[in-house]
């Protein structure tokens, strides 16, 4: 699991923006599933590693956590 939440934060890096569950799940499988709670709880993951900072004002909404070397 630690794999692909690596390569999940990678692509996450790498596309930049706002992400939110809708947004993993539309990614190609094993980064993205049709599932909205693995979705939601991948990117719940990544945030309290750090990888991701919550959106204020945007519920559920993610960006890259400029702070732990992602781009800009």
């Amino acid at each position: 699991m630690a794999d692909l939440l690596d390569d999940l934060a990678a692509e996450i890096r790498a596309q930049g923006g706002m992400w939110t569950t809708r947004r993993v799940m539309d990614l190609p499988a094993p980064l993205g599933t049709t599932q909205r709670s693995i979705a939601r709880h991948r990117l719940g993951v990544l945030a309290d590693r750090g990888d991701l900072l919550t959106v204020p004002g945007r519920g559920r909404a993610y960006r890259v956590n400029q702070a732990k070397g992602g781009a800009r």
